[in-house]
């Protein structure tokens, strides 16, 4: 054999092999952090990152059927309670069991100056384009998305749903606000009159400091009705919208039917459902689990 002809299978084999890495390079560096949900279940991937921050992690519960509907999964708390990424496991395994591929994702929160807005609503955004661009990865189909937000995560998940609307139209196909505050203008007042279902000023800081005003006692209007969904729904490419609220919970019914009347003023197709109690947020999943899988089924 020639020596130019061994250096040309040589060189062969060197991109195959390069391009094979090219290839696995994704999997491998998910496969590191890979966990087990018991024998035979789908595989979890933890605390993959998103972005550069180190709060801007995510755990993919993959599913075991190609091109199946992707979910972000967004929690809660106050815009200021940093939660960890097992909060949300066992609703992140139950829509993972229905054959969805399920991106439960952590954020950047409020304090220390910070105020919620733009940071959190930017790493909603920005977890979503992640969990598309590496969606096929994980058995997923990046061209249907879902946002699935509880209170905080709720509002949060509404405000990221509009921005894509006019930034990307149709990534998004659902969204799905449990318990989530959709406007700030017309919730103030009832926190400041303490007419919420919600006993001490947990919620109160929690308003303030998204905001930015806390003590200093002015209100900022223009900035809270810049961030409150209510006021923005998109008129063009609207998702479509399941909206959830317990009866008398925490955050009032009203922010809902609020969100319910300006989506279907602007033609956005929309279900709101009222859930009996006053049960918060995630604490109600196992009651509207049927519901959420058909509204996903449906898209």
């Amino acid at each position: 054999m020639s020596l130019s002809r061994t250096r040309g299978r040589s060189l062969s084999l060197l991109l195959g092999l390069a391009l094979l890495a090219l290839l696995v390079a994704p999997a491998a560096m998910a496969a590191g952090r890979k966990g087990t949900n018991g024998e035979g279940a789908e595989p979890v991937f933890r605390s993959l990152s998103y972005g550069p921050s180190p709060a801007e992690l995510l755990d993919v519960y993959a599913s075991g059927v190609p091109h199946s509907t992707v979910v972000v999964l967004v929690h809660g708390g106050g815009w200021r309670k940093q939660g960890d990424l097992s909060r949300l496991e066992s609703e992140s395994l139950s829509l993972q069991r229905a054959g969805l591929t399920v991106f439960d994702i952590n954020y950047d929160q409020d304090g220390g100056g910070v105020r919620a807005f733009p940071l959190e609503p930017n790493d909603v955004l920005e977890a979503t384009h992640w969990a598309i661009s590496h969606a096929a990865s994980f058995n997923g189909n990046p061209a249907k998305v879902v946002l699935i937000g509880g209170s905080a995560g709720g509002h949060l998940v509404s405000l990221a749903a509009e921005q894509l609307a006019v930034s990307d139209p149709g990534v998004v196909k659902g969204v799905i606000s449990l318990s989530g505050p959709m406007n700030f203008i017309s919730l103030w007042p009832q926190i400041e009159n303490g007419t919420l279902a919600i006993s001490g000023d947990n919620f109160r800081i929690s308003v303030e400091m998204a905001l930015g005003f806390r003590g200093t006692h002015q209100f900022p209007r223009a900035f809270a009705e810049q961030w409150s969904p209510a006021l923005h729904v998109p008129r063009r490419d609207c998702p479509a919208w399941l909206i959830i609220n317990s009866a008398s919970e925490a955050i009032p019914l009203s922010q809902a039917e609020e969100m319910q009347g300006a989506l279907e003023q602007a033609d956005c197709e929309s279900t709101l459902r009222v859930v009996p109690g006053s049960e918060h947020s995630f604490a109600y999943w196992t009651h509207v689990r049927g519901e959420i899988g058909r509204f996903i089924a449906g898209l």
